[in-house]
């Protein structure tokens, strides 16, 4: 029998150095040619940080 696979815990990241991975992905997208993808990461980045910043906010 097999050993079970124990996997990591999975790292949390913060919304800011997400949002600066999407926005570095979308420029690559841009330069290789693929506008809608980059838009769609910009997009994605924008709402990460909407999130981000939304669950910081004070009441």
């Amino acid at each position: 029998m097999k050993p079970a696979l124990v996997l990591p815990a999975p790292r949390t990241i913060s919304p800011l150095s997400l949002a600066d991975r999407l926005l570095s992905l979308a420029k690559e997208a841009d330069l290789a040619g693929l506008p809608v993808a980059a838009d769609r990461l910009v997009g994605l980045a924008f709402a990460v940080l909407d999130q981000g910043l939304g669950a910081n906010r004070l009441h």
